[in-house]
C-alpha cells in the first residue's frame, strides 16, 4: 500500500490518496470551516479491465482464391484481408497458430477454415473452398461432441461424386477405407477424402465439448458472479447479460481457474471450473 500526498488548493487543505494493488481507496482529508471529513470510495473488482464486446464487433474476414490446377496438384492459394474491429490483424488457416501471414499457398482442393483476429482478441472465421477443375468429389461430415474433458467425439464422412472407392485420412494419420473416426477429444481435425482417380478434398472440422451455457454455465455465473456488489451493480459489467460474459470469456476462465474469481469467496468446485473452461474453449457460444 502506498500513500501519495497532494498539494493544497483553495478547497482542500490536506489530501491523501491511498492505493492498494487489488482495490483502490481514495481518502481525502478536508478541513473547511473547522470541519474535518474523511471520504472513502470503494469499488468492487476495480482491477478488472473494461472488456471489448466481441459479440457486437464488426470484424470481418475477406479472401481471394486461386484454385489448384488439377486433382493431384497442390498449387492453390488463399489470400486474406480483414476489415472492422481494431488493427493490426492476424490470420490463421485450419486451426494453425495466428500470425501476420495473410497469403496461404501450396493448397490442394478442399474446404479450409480461414480465421482473423484483431488487436482486441475478437475473432471471426469463414469456410473457403478450393475446387479442382476436373472433379465432382465432395464430402459431408457429421460431428459428435466429445464431452467436457473426455474423448467421446466422433466424425463420420459421407462422400459424393468422384470415383469410388474412397479412402479417408484424419490429420497426418494413415489413409484407410474407414469413413468414421471415434475417441476424439475437443479440437480441430483435418479430414481428407481421396477417390479412386486420385482426386481429393480436405475439410477441417471442430469437435466441441458440447457444454451448454443455458443448461451448464448460466447457473454457475448467476450463483457466484452475477450477484450484488459485483457483476450486477457497483459500476461493474453486468453478468446478467450474456454478451458481456462472452466478451470477457477468456478472462472469466483465467480468473476462475486461478481462484481470483469470484471475488472474496472460496474457489469454485472443480466440476464447475471444468464446465466454464470447456464452454469458453468451445467458443463461448449462445447455446
Amino acid at each position: 500500500m502506498t500513500a501519495i500526498p497532494v498539494k493544497s488548493n483553495s478547497n482542500f487543505e490536506n489530501s491523501l490518496i491511498i492505493k492498494n494493488m487489488n482495490i483502490n481507496y481514495t481518502a481525502i482529508l478536508v478541513t473547511m470551516v473547522s470541519m474535518t471529513s474523511l471520504f472513502f470510495i470503494l469499488s468492487c473488482s476495480s482491477d478488472e479491465p473494461v472488456p471489448v464486446d466481441c459479440a457486437t464487433s464488426n470484424l470481418k474476414v475477406n479472401f481471394t482464391t486461386s484454385d489448384p490446377s488439377s486433382c493431384s496438384a497442390s498449387n492453390g492459394s488463399i489470400t486474406a484481408t480483414a476489415s472492422g474491429g481494431g488493427e493490426p490483424y492476424q490470420f490463421a488457416l485450419d486451426g494453425q497458430p495466428y500470425g501476420a501471414t495473410f497469403t496461404f499457398t501450396g493448397l490442394g482442393a478442399g474446404t479450409y477454415l480461414l480465421k482473423a483476429k484483431d488487436k482486441n482478441g475478437c475473432e471471426t472465421g469463414t469456410d473457403v473452398t478450393l475446387k479442382a477443375p476436373d472433379t465432382t468429389l465432395a464430402a459431408t461430415i457429421q460431428i459428435t461432441d466429445s464431452g467436457c474433458n473426455t474423448s467421446n467425439g466422433a466424425v463420420i464422412i459421407t462422400p459424393t461424386g468422384g470415383t469410388a472407392p474412397y479412402s479417408y485420412k484424419l490429420n497426418n494419420g494413415v489413409a484407410s477405407a474407414t469413413n468414421a473416426f471415434f475417441g476424439l477429444k475437443t479440437g480441430s481435425y483435418a479430414i481428407k477424402v481421396t477417390d479412386n482417380a486420385g482426386c481429393s478434398v480436405t475439410q477441417t472440422v471442430k469437435v466441441t465439448s458440447g457444454v451448454k451455457y443455458s443448461a451448464d454455465v448460466k447457473k454457475i455465473i448467476d450463483t457466484h458472479c452475477a450477484i450484488t456488489a459485483c457483476h450486477v451493480d457497483g459500476g461493474n459489467v453486468s453478468f446478467k447479460v450474456l454478451a458481456n460474459i462472452q466478451a470477457s470469456a477468456r478472462d472469466v476462465k483465467s480468473r476462475t481457474q486461478s481462484g481470483n474469481m469470484p471475488k472474496n469467496a472460496p474457489k469454485l468446485q472443480q466440476a464447475d471450473l471444468d464446465l466454464i473452461a470447456c464452454w469458453v474453449d468451445d467458443g463461448a457460444r449462445d447455446n
